[in-house]
């Protein structure tokens, strides 16, 4: 099968590979729709430890069960699915507790130790259905299908949150994550919905997903209008999906004190930061000063991105801003990287 193999910052290749056999308890998915994420882009601009050099990556896909293992229940040939191909300990406390992503000898596809998904086949070493293999209902499409894991984390964002009716929310950044977060907490009702962003594309879509408030970051104060926005007290909830240094800060700034600040960004550079100090011309803004509640979010809740998608709150029309063939996956690289003209870029194989 032809396959994208990652062998390092800027090295992406196409290649003929040999697919895995099924196994007893694996399913065969062939691939309809693949997204890029933002940790994937990641790696390809610079050295990512998390991530394996030689294998397929991608990890946001959709597609048809061609076969499936003698020992695997529920799961059936010709099923249209979202999957996660992951391999877990299943002996750990968080197995235990069905809590895979924090398995710390998980292998996962398209990240670590397992193929992903910028592939014509893709081998779930495990298939369960509705815990690595979700059904797509009729009304959705393949797309919607591959969206479901970044609307999943989203999704879990919120989950961490727990978000009040009377809350007000910023969500830093409008990129997938973002947009999945604001689709989350439209549908829970809170009582103020803001969102921020460099691109008018992204912003655009927050505003079909529920938004009640854009800024624009190159044309704003954020900070300055959250606070008009909130009396002067701050944002209930900041999520922090942006991922710059800048941003990380401002979330601290215009949290009210005793808010909470849920961090789901990943960032590629590092930076000075002492939480018991305030910022330079910010006084009573120090992270410990103002009893800042700090959640960081790592984890995805799949079957809430499922349940968001399946009900329209969240349709690939709105979100999906460019489709590449398999074999121009480079080019499709470039454009995910365009924060201003994308907003999610798939692959179709």
């Amino acid at each position: 099968m032809k396959a994208a193999i990652y062998y390092g910052p800027y090295n992406l290749k196409v290649e003929d590979i040999k697919l895995h056999e099924v196994g007893d308890l694996g399913a065969i998915v062939k691939i309809r729709a693949s997204g890029i994420c933002g940790s994937d882009l990641h790696p390809y601009k610079q050295k990512w430890e998390r991530y394996s050099t030689g294998i397929v990556i991608g990890h946001e896909y959709a597609g048809d069960v061609v076969e499936v293992g003698s020992k695997v229940k529920d799961v059936k040939v010709g099923d249209r699915v979202f999957a996660k191909a992951m391999l877990p300990c299943f002996e750990c406390d968080f197995c235990k507790k069905e809590d895979y992503m924090h398995c710390r000898s998980a292998k996962s596809g398209g990240v670590w130790g397992l193929h992903g998904g910028f592939a014509e086949y893709i081998w779930l070493p495990i298939a369960m259905l509705d815990k690595t293999v979700f059904r797509l209902a009729n009304t959705m499409s393949y797309q919607d299908g591959a969206l479901v894991e970044p609307i999943g984390v989203g999704t879990y964002v919120v989950n961490r949150a727990e978000p009040a009716h009377s809350d007000t929310v910023i969500v830093l950044g409008a990129g997938i994550i973002g947009l999945g977060a604001i689709a989350k907490f439209k549908d829970l009702g809170v009582s103020k919905l803001m969102t921020s962003d460099i691109s008018e594309k992204r912003l655009k879509a927050a505003r079909e997903l529920g938004a009640d408030i854009l800024i624009d970051a190159t044309k704003e104060d954020v900070i300055k209008r959250v606070m008009q926005e909130t009396s002067g007290k701050g944002a209930d909830i900041v999520v922090e999906a942006a991922g710059k240094p800048a941003t990380f800060l401002q979330a601290i700034d215009m949290v009210r004190p005793d808010g909470k600040m849920a961090v789901v960004a990943t960032y590629e550079e590092s930076f000075d930061f002492n939480p018991s100090l305030a910022r330079p011309g910010m006084p009573m803004t120090s992270l410990v000063r103002k009893g800042v509640r700090l959640i960081g979010c790592l984890g995805g809740d799949w079957a809430g991105g499922f349940d968001l998608i399946k009900r329209g709150k969240v349709k690939d029309k709105q979100v999906v801003s460019h489709v590449f063939p398999l074999d121009k996956i480079v080019a499709a690289f470039e454009m995910q990287m365009n924060a201003r003209e994308s907003i999610k870029v798939m692959i179709e194989p």
